[in-house]
């Protein structure tokens, strides 16, 4: 049968089409008579060959309970032409579902594993409309497994809608159904004795990323900025990156905290590194990973802080954040 007589011939619509995939009951509706229905894809298989079409249907009016439509206009969409797959994202999440963690009252994170490398973005704000968009440091305009995107700018104890969606390398689009978080209340007290709001400064760096200045886009003030989602990113140095900062004053720091970058070709991590403390004393300690900060025992009296990489994977090595507390919030990693 050609495309033409099957569009010829009135198309019926069953009423379960339309029906809830809950044990809920629908509340009844009526149809308009100016419905009219836009199909942007069908998948037409005519003997061999394999067609796409799309089709505009007009709703018509009948006596009995049959939903019933005909096609006012179609058309063949050429293979430039078709739109991508639009595809769950719980069929390339590996273990548990995307998650939000680490919320505050300013800012969160979602994280969760793909299966298969993803150029992923997380779309949030305070009603259904979204608008504001986050995407992850790590992937650098590449895909990757493990998403870590930091969602910023947020307001206290705020209710907000989020929705995770993700691009293969073939061009199928992964989503998720809204989901919301509620960010915490009150002040946040910055204890971080590292912080540029505490008077911490940079007073060296191996280098910044295309030579920016320490307060642009990558520069070196970002690792002491407070936020997750910037970064201090050397310029190619490798093992050979390094960071210093001087405290406002001299502090007993009982903890200092590492969060180092990554990039989505396995590059920029940070796998040891040294602290140095004002006395010259060198101390040596491993990275667990890169998918969030770890805090390591350090219970020196110090006024500077010296981070120097020991080994890595090579490239823009650097940081996401490095915090130093007189009082440790919690230990994840030890020295």
């Amino acid at each position: 049968m050609t495309i033409k007589k099957i569009f010829n011939n009135t198309l019926l619509v069953t009423a379960s089409l339309f029906a809830t995939t809950t044990s809920s009951i629908a509340d009844s509706a009526t149809l308009s008579e100016s419905l009219q229905l836009h199909i942007p894809l069908i998948i037409f298989q005519n003997k061999e060959q394999l067609q796409y079409i799309w089709a505009d249907l007009d709703y018509q009016k009948t006596p009995s309970d049959a939903i019933t439509f005909t096609v006012s206009d179609f058309g063949v969409l050429s293979e430039t032409d078709i739109p991508p797959s639009l595809l769950s994202l719980a069929l390339v999440t590996e273990g548990v579902a995307p998650s939000i963690v680490d919320i505050t009252a300013t800012d969160a994170r979602l994280t969760f594993v793909s299966s298969i490398p993803l150029a992923c973005s997380v779309v949030y704000g305070k009603t259904l409309n979204f608008g504001q968009i986050a995407t992850d440091l790590n992937m650098n305009g590449g895909a990757i497994i493990n998403h870590n995107p930091i969602l910023s700018k947020l307001e206290e104890n705020t209710l907000y809608y989020y929705r995770v969606q993700g691009t293969d390398a073939t061009g199928k689009i992964y989503w998720s159904p809204a989901a919301t978080f509620k960010t915490t209340g009150g002040t946040i007290t910055d204890n971080n004795l590292l912080s540029l709001n505490n008077g911490a400064t940079i007073t060296a760096v191996s280098s910044n990323f295309s030579g920016v200045n320490n307060n642009e886009i990558w520069g070196a003030n970002s690792a002491i900025d407070g936020s997750n989602a910037t970064a201090w990113s050397s310029s190619n140095d490798g093992d050979n990156a390094f960071i210093e900062i001087t405290l406002a004053e001299s502090k007993q720091i009982e903890t200092i905290e590492v969060f180092s970058r990554s990039m989505s070709d396995d590059t920029a991590k940070i796998l040891t590194f040294t602290i140095t403390t004002d006395s010259g004393e060198v101390l040596p300690f491993n990275l667990p990973n890169t998918t969030q900060a770890h805090q390591f025992p350090l219970n020196r009296q110090t006024s500077s802080i010296r981070l120097d990489v020991v080994s890595s994977t090579g490239g823009n090595t650097g940081l996401i954040e490095i915090k130093a507390y007189e009082v440790s919030p919690s230990r994840t990693s030890e020295m």
